[in-house]
């Protein structure tokens, strides 16, 4: 997955070649040792921002970066977690890097949500444990 497609689907949401793409890339990150729990304990932090309402938790949605950062750290045998963290922390950075207002970030943050649910998805489908 291209650092334009994911800046893509966090600027516009999903399309069919996107989620082609997201497909791919929940294969490869199996296929290279990333487990379920891995992206799970970043997911359940995802989802709390979420439930919570985007615009009084920014300040965690932007500490997933270095919370990734150190789990891919901790685990650098694990190439999977590096591809992982790349692709999110370009996820995050479009949220976060852009002079829209807030309503066009607080979309972004959704349509990054959904991004993140497809790597999730595509990860378990290709049979990720």
């Amino acid at each position: 997955m291209q650092k334009s497609e994911v800046e893509s689907w966090i600027k516009s949401g999903p399309k069919p070649e996107l989620i082609d793409a997201a497909q791919k890339f929940g294969e490869i990150i199996k296929n290279n040792g990333l487990t379920t729990s891995q992206i799970r304990q970043v997911f359940s932090k995802l989802k709390s921002i979420e439930a919570k309402q985007y615009s009084s938790h920014r300040t965690e949605f932007m500490m997933l970066k270095p919370y990734i950062a150190y789990a891919a750290g901790r685990q650098k045998n694990v190439d999977g977690l590096q591809n992982f963290k790349e692709k999110i922390t370009w996820g995050i950075d479009s949220v976060l890097n852009s002079q829209d207002d807030y309503q066009e970030e607080e979309k972004r943050f959704k349509n990054f949500c959904t991004f993140f649910e497809a790597i999730l998805a595509y990860h378990r489908a290709c049979g990720g444990k």
